[in-house]
């Protein structure tokens, strides 16, 4: 098998992309062991099974920018506290890694003459992350509630971006369909919430008059490559 280069790898929180980074370390799955050994161990040797895994840590560095969405994100995450989907995506195939974390280290580096400004980022990964090499069968179906709504372009499984023009109503749901999938949904960049296939959203606001939010719906099977269905939701009046 060829050796491939790291060039072009990237990571997303939530759908939004970390920019202008220079380094990902990808997960470090260990195990605690717990020993075994009995009174009547043939060998003299101590005996031991596997315990509780670990996800371990994904750490990022790279150049410091405020603007730029993904470290804005990251730094939000952080205050808030929450527990959200990340994915690392390879530069070939359909290899990625897919877990949820909570970010634990935000440090922006040194200002000095001779380099450019630095920040570096950890993440604490919860639960188990999931290596894909495939891609995840995604969703079946997509509705969203809204006074004279209308998806663009019809649903289809294969097709990633939509918008939903609507008129009067100051909030929709989003009810998304995918057996065996995990379901993450993001409002304009940050967590909402996680719901079960078939399930309707909690209320998604606040809209006014010719507004918008982006909407963006993670799907994954375990062990595969996760799919971003990104809707514009746009209240016309």
């Amino acid at each position: 098998m060829p050796a491939n280069k790291g060039i072009g790898t990237t990571i997303q929180i939530g759908a939004t992309t970390i920019g202008t980074l220079t380094s990902i370390v990808t997960p470090e799955i260990s195990a605690d062991t717990i020993e075994s050994t009995t009174l009547d161990t043939a060998t003299g040797y101590k005996t031991f099974v596997q315990g509780i895994r670990d996800g371990g840590e994904v750490s990022m560095t790279g150049y410091f920018d405020p603007s730029d969405t993904g470290q804005t994100a990251l730094k939000t995450a952080l205050d808030a506290g929450t527990v959200d989907t990340y994915t690392i995506t390879f530069p070939f195939g359909t290899n990625t890694w897919t877990f949820t974390a909570t970010v634990t280290k935000y440090k922006t580096g040194e200002a000095n003459l001779s380099d450019l400004l630095s920040f570096e980022i950890t993440v604490k990964i919860s639960g188990k992350p999931n290596l894909g090499s495939t891609a995840s069968g995604g969703l079946t179906a997509l509705t969203l509630s809204g006074t004279a709504g209308a998806l663009s372009p019809t649903f289809n499984n294969a097709k990633l971006g939509y918008a939903w023009s609507f008129t009067t109503d100051g909030s929709i749901t989003v009810t998304p369909t995918a057996a065996s999938h995990t379901i993450s949904i993001y409002v304009d960049g940050v967590f909402f919430q996680t719901v079960t296939s078939g399930a309707t959203s909690n209320a998604i606001g606040t809209f006014t008059a010719a507004s918008s939010k982006k909407i963006d719906i993670i799907v994954y099977e375990a062990g595969k490559a996760p799919k971003t269905y990104s809707v514009m939701a746009i209240r016309t009046s």
